[in-house]
């Protein structure tokens, strides 16, 4: 029979492992409390209402989520903190605050969250953790969904410490300077963009039959370039746009003898693309309906090329890659699908960065946006 001194024992050493297993680790971040100028800076600037999940990432004692459901009246507010001592002081702030009904705060490792029916996310983090952060936000949250950052960036190369200007990375949409009660601080501002890279297709009825138009775009995160072609002439799109789910782009030919100017807009739901075509010049001026199909692709599988293979699975509800060398899968953390096209980055220190999109059993596309680059399914 034990004595009761070794059952007290371990009674204390199965509470301390049950305390480990909920904390896991320690905070990435030590707690600093961002101004409330600062968090109503950020809730506005994500037009926070009354339709809005809003979950912040290492909420610390909750101010954010609590103005969201208190002063912005979003639908409901969650807080996440690794500290536990973070979650106490959150519960209670809501408890004073009178929004206990409307917000819950989670004791979780913010990378293990599940953030899917977020509609805006807040953070106040580091640069390192935000770039660690950033492939999951493009996962889980849906396009449309807004992202605000206090003071930290998700560029991988800016012209400069606190810079605004993106050289490399995920470009913010917006940057906003707030003067808070000691300093200035900096507000980054996005929008997930939905997936728009690979090859378009509708057709227009003219006088002299069908015309197949042929839109084909590549994409780096909210950044889309590409070109349209009509029969046989190929033209490079302008001003192209791409904000959630609204995409605008401008493509000028030459009909006729006519210069025409076609400004394109439309909503991206999958793999439709639903909007109108603002036609400036030539004998179908005005403005005409226009619903593309993007041609069926599939990511799945074995890419090689010389040098090099990755694997692509499907892995809850979403993709993910792994590097393979030998025998072994090395998983790729940076790694993200837009529609038919890829991105990723092998070597994050020497800055290797690959794009492409895929086109049957081919990956077309670049290195560091110089070096051509050609993978096939094995």
């Amino acid at each position: 029979m034990k004595s009761l001194r070794t059952i007290c024992w371990l009674a204390a050493g199965l509470l301390t492992v049950a305390a480990l297993t909920a904390q896991q680790r320690p905070p990435d971040v030590p707690f600093v409390p961002t101004p409330h100028e600062v968090v109503r800076e950020m809730l506005r600037v994500a037009q926070v209402g009354k339709d809005d999940v809003v979950y912040d990432l290492g909420c610390g004692d909750g101010r954010i989520v609590i103005a969201a459901v208190k002063d912005f009246k979003a639908k409901r507010g969650v807080g996440v903190d690794i500290d536990p001592e973070r979650i106490r002081e959150s519960n209670e702030n809501a408890r004073k605050a009178g929004v206990a009904d409307r917000v819950k705060f989670l004791q979780q490792d913010l990378f293990e969250t599940d953030i899917r029916e977020a509609t805006v996310v807040t953070l106040y983090l580091l640069p390192s953790i935000n770039l660690k952060l950033r492939p999951k936000l493009f996962s889980e949250l849906r396009p449309g969904s807004r992202v605000v950052s206090h003071d930290f960036d998700m560029c991988d190369e800016c012209e400069g410490e606190g810079s605004p200007n993106c050289i490399k990375g995920w470009h913010p949409d917006k940057v906003l300077r707030v003067r808070g009660p000691y300093r200035e601080h900096t507000v980054y501002y996005w929008v997930i963009p939905a997936g728009v890279a690979g090859t378009w297709r509708w057709t227009v009825q003219t006088p002299r039959g069908e015309r197949e138009y042929v839109l084909r775009l590549r994409q780096r995160f909210q950044k889309v370039t590409g070109t349209l072609s009509v029969g046989e002439q190929e033209t490079p799109i302008t001003n192209a746009q791409l904000v959630g789910t609204q995409l605008s782009f401008t493509a000028t030919r030459e009909i006729g003898g006519q210069k025409v100017t076609m400004r394109f807009s439309g909503q991206v739901a999958g793999d439709t693309i639903t909007g109108t075509v603002d036609i400036q010049g030539g004998q179908f001026a005005g403005k005409r309906d226009w619903v593309a199909k993007r041609d069926k692709v599939n990511l799945v599988g074995t890419w090689q090329w010389k040098g090099g293979a990755i694997r692509i699975e499907r892995r809850n509800n979403g993709l993910v890659a792994s590097y393979i060398d030998g025998g072994r899968a090395i998983p790729i953390s940076d790694f993200y699908a837009w529609g038919a096209g890829v991105y990723f980055t092998l070597d994050r220190a020497r800055g290797e960065v690959y794009e492409g999109v895929v086109e049957g059993d081919r990956i077309v596309g670049t290195i560091n946006g110089t070096t051509r680059w050609e993978a096939t399914r094995k």
